[in-house]
């Protein structure tokens, strides 16, 4: 089971790396060619779209992969629960168009919102394929659908912002993105749908699918309610600024979290109910998340306003302040997501649910406040407590689902922390280094300074990571050819 996690983290991380670059490439292309209207504009109306998708899921794909028999049956019945589902959320998402535009008063929204709705019935299209491939770990087929997506996103978002279309680029980006991903499972997928479908299968899906969609719509509304407040209290102008600053500073949850997720999952369930093993994968994948969260979150704090000035001169200025402090809530949503799909993958979604919970009240109790007081910054800070605060819930369910104690996480953090205090202080004075009119070869090397001293240190204060370093190493011996040839 550990080789096989090993393996599929590897693949999973290179497919959502090289799809995070070329998005986060995209992100920073866009950022010269597009204004913060813009980015607020499709902000705003895919708080709705991501909402209805999430409906269209309803958590079947979650089911499919819990499933232990029977899977070829509930993949049939999958298939058309969520096409059926699409079409009717799609359906009415084109109808209540001229109301979302009327909510966020903006009335170009309503052709963008009715466009972007149809992404709704392309996901439904690609959901069994997609999880039918991790169910069985195998990560491998995923890569070029992966490609295709992130490519397909690049070359359209480029085309149409070059071209002057504004918003119309971000949507056109995201179904040309959906719509490669999909004709792509499609193309390299053996399974094939069949005119079956069980009404029994569907109701035990159903079931389990709506405890996950308990938590999953708590999670939903935790990360479109500061999107909500700003775009009524402050407008989209101010929505755009906080947008892009949300979506740079979510990359640990955006890339870290789901490229670990992906493979626990399915991993958590294929282990039953041996909780010292699900308990080792647990404490090693928040090591690791841990690890590369801490040296995102200083490389940010400390150099994410040199490199927004370097890139774009004043324009994104207004942003500088909440991407520093939604580093931090990057960094605490990352370690609940992880523990969310630990809780899901050992049977206890209804903690999941909890968490979000959790969150979701202590924000929706500070944003308005933080709008009205502190504008982006205050909605930023009120975001980062309320994730901060769901995250030690978290912490609290997911050692109690394997037995582990608090000593657990602390070496499970030992070496992110240590490496993390000894590098703030110099990457500080390094930083005042640099030239004041903006370099970006001088900040990259800057960053690229910082970041290997820092993994050489996390690696003298973590024993794990020693030790899992040791373990790869010797696989890989094994593993070339002729190197049990001279053994006895």
């Amino acid at each position: 089971m550990k080789r096989a996690v090993v393996r599929g983290v590897a693949w999973v991380g290179g497919i959502m790396f090289l799809d995070r670059v070329i998005r986060y490439l995209a992100l920073l292309i866009l950022g010269g060619l597009l204004s913060p209207q813009d980015f607020g504009l499709f902000a705003a109306l895919y708080v709705i779209i991501g909402g209805l998708a999430l409906l269209q899921g309803f958590g079947i794909g979650q089911a499919l992969i819990y499933r232990k028999d029977r899977t070829d049956e509930a993949a049939n019945t999958s298939f058309y629960l969520s096409i059926g589902l699409g079409v009717l959320l799609a359906g009415g998402a084109w109808f209540l168009a001229p109301l979302v535009a009327s909510f966020y008063r903006e009335e170009s929204m309503c052709a963008l919102f009715r466009a972007a709705s149809v992404i709704l019935v392309i996901r439904s299209l690609r959901l069994v394929p997609f999880y039918l491939f991790e169910k069985a770990l195998d990560f491998r087929k995923k890569f070029i659908p992966g490609l295709c997506a992130s490519t397909a996103y690049l070359v359209v978002a480029l085309v149409l912002a070059f071209r002057g279309h504004g918003a119309w680029a971000l949507v056109g980006a995201e179904i040309a993105s959906i719509s490669a991903e999909a004709v792509a499972y499609w193309f390299i997928s053996p399974w094939r749908p069949r005119l079956s479908f069980s009404p029994a299968l569907a109701r035990q899906d159903l079931k389990f699918g709506w405890v996950v969609l308990g938590g999953s719509i708590l999670i939903f509304a935790f990360r479109s309610v500061d999107r909500v407040v700003l775009s009524r209290v402050l407008g989209t102008h101010e929505l755009g600024l906080y947008a892009f600053a949300y979506t740079i500073a979510n990359v640990p949850a955006m890339l870290f979290t789901r490229v670990l997720n992906t493979v626990l999952l399915p991993s958590y369930s294929a282990l039953h109910e041996d909780r010292e093993k699900q308990g080792k994968l647990f404490f090693r994948a928040t090591s690791y998340l841990a690890g590369g969260s801490a040296l995102f979150v200083l490389c940010l704090v400390v150099y994410g306003g040199y490199l927004l000035s370097s890139l774009y001169g004043d324009k994104w200025m207004g942003a500088v302040l909440p991407l520093s402090v939604l580093s931090v809530f990057g960094f605490s949503r990352a370690q609940t997501d992880l523990c969310g799909d630990l809780l899901i993958g050992t049977g206890s979604p209804g903690q999941f649910r909890k968490v979000n919970a959790v969150q979701l009240a202590v924000a929706v109790a500070g944003l308005y406040a933080g709008a009205v007081l502190g504008g982006i910054p205050g909605v930023a800070l009120a975001m980062t407590v309320a994730a901060s605060s769901a995250l030690v819930v978290a912490w609290r369910y997911a050692g109690r689902a394997v037995g582990g104690r608090a000593v657990d996480f602390v070496r499970a953090f030992r070496g992110p922390v240590v490496a993390f205090a000894v590098l703030l202080l110099p990457a500080i004075e390094l930083r005042r280094l640099l030239p004041s009119e903006g370099s970006l070869p001088a900040v990259a090397l800057a960053v690229v300074a910082v970041s290997v001293v820092y993994l050489s240190v996390w690696l003298a204060a973590d024993p794990g990571l020693r030790r899992d370093l040791s373990d790869w190493r010797r696989s890989r011996r094994d593993a070339a050819p002729g190197a049990s040839g001279g053994r006895p």
